[in-house]
């Protein structure tokens, strides 16, 4: 378990990068949204997605499994 102040740092730090990657072109930095990409040979995702995904990551460490609020 991570304590609070450290998920709330965590949480700040990462919606910081959204920021920067949005205002410096992220959308335009894409990326695989899986490891191996089985039904395309083109990415399907891009950074920043990437990092809303982490951010919901974060925001869900101390929660239960059946909890999570994650869209991936």
């Amino acid at each position: 378990m991570i304590d609070e102040i450290t998920l709330r740092e965590l949480d700040y730090k990462i919606t910081a990068i959204i920021k920067y990657l949005i205002e410096n072109g992220g959308h335009d930095y894409l990326v695989y949204n899986r490891t191996c990409p089985y039904y395309s040979d083109e990415p399907d995702s891009d950074i920043v997605e990437y990092a809303y995904d982490i951010r919901n990551i974060i925001n869900n460490i101390n929660k239960d499994p059946e909890d999570f609020d994650c869209p991936f």
